[in-house]
């Protein structure tokens, strides 16, 4: 994939992925990263907690409740954050994680990319990097 490419699908990738955090956590997010490879897709979003969050954090039952509630609201958004990657890049994603980590205040995802999706012409799966 050319390197301008990349860096518009990476841009496009990291507004996408910080608006729907930001949207389900109802808070401002830091920096996003995104590193776009031939078949994958890595992402973190830097301090994803509000000052009051980081606070309770600090304490063991505080920083295994906000563990618990950071889980079950990217399980609820994982749909939504898959089909942006996939829309992104015109690839089905084959396989993805993403988890918080209370430690450090930071979202992490990665995505292994597979197939073009069915509705992606072909000149369009070669500019993501895919060769069927």
């Amino acid at each position: 994939m050319e390197t301008t490419l990349r860096s518009e699908h990476e841009t496009a990738l990291a507004t996408a992925l910080r608006a729907v955090w930001e949207q389900a956590h109802g808070a401002p997010a830091g920096k996003v990263h995104v590193l776009l490879g031939p078949d994958s897709v890595a992402a973190w979003i830097e301090d994803v907690l509000i000052p009051a969050e980081r606070g309770v954090a600090l304490e063991a039952e505080g920083h295994r409740l906000l563990q618990r509630y950071a889980e079950q609201l990217l399980a609820t958004v994982r749909p939504d954050l898959q089909a942006h990657v996939e829309h992104i890049t015109g690839r089905r994603i084959v396989s993805g994680n993403a988890r918080a980590d209370m430690d450090t205040g930071h979202v992490l995802c990665f995505f292994v990319l597979g197939e073009p999706l069915p509705d992606v012409p072909a000149a369009a799966a070669e500019k993501t990097g895919h060769r069927a």
